[in-house]
């Protein structure tokens, strides 16, 4: 009954990568004097237009989404204490303060703490009892968690491409949000405990 309960709280992991690429490219069009290649999706934050909406509810939405799938991740765990549910509700919490907060503060992103987003994907695979589900998601995790270093070593020592910094957000931003949709998705073929 309780892992039957906690994948459908994890079912909300297929939402935040969709919520996320839909809502922002269309708010990409209301947005004055935005590039979409060159600038973050926080940019349109500091407009006062339809633009600010639509990317305040794309991080909120994504954002609820991780923290429910993260709250789900737990109750499957079936441990008191699950390090990889505790990064993704981290996470989720900064992308909420992404969508409560302007960019230029430091409750835009909860003092960047959605750094946790690096370990939540090795951390959850190590909660995982179900070998043939670990079999499964080994290989995109360790693509998920080596793109999400990359990208972090990318902007810490400035080497993210000039006027480029938005596509490189976007391209890591749905790597790490694929791994939420892979866990539910093979969960939901029904792997049978190992």
């Amino acid at each position: 009954m309780a892992r039957n309960f906690s994948s459908k709280i994890m079912s909300v992991g297929y939402i935040p990568l969709p919520a996320w690429l839909i809502l922002t490219t269309i708010a990409g069009f209301f947005a004055q004097d935005y590039n979409p290649i060159a600038s973050h999706v926080s940019v349109m934050t500091l407009q006062d237009n339809f633009a600010h909406f639509l990317a305040n509810m794309a991080a909120l939405i994504s954002g609820t989404a991780i923290i429910l799938f993260g709250l789900g991740l737990w109750r499957y765990s079936n441990r008191f204490f699950s390090g990889g549910s505790f990064c993704w509700i981290l996470f989720g919490g900064s992308m909420v303060a992404n969508g409560v907060w302007p960019m230029g503060g430091p409750m835009h992103g909860l003092y960047i703490i959605g750094i946790f987003n690096v370990l939540a994907p090795a951390l959850a695979m190590m909660d995982v009892k179900n070998q043939a589900l670990r079999d499964r998601l080994y290989g995109i995790t360790v693509f998920v968690s080596l793109s999400a270093v990359l990208y972090l070593w990318i902007l810490l020592n400035g080497f993210d491409p000039d006027g480029y910094s938005g596509l490189t957000q976007r391209v890591f931003g749905i790597i790490n949000l694929v791994w939420p949709l892979a866990f539910v998705f093979h969960l939901s073929r029904g792997i049978r405990e190992s």
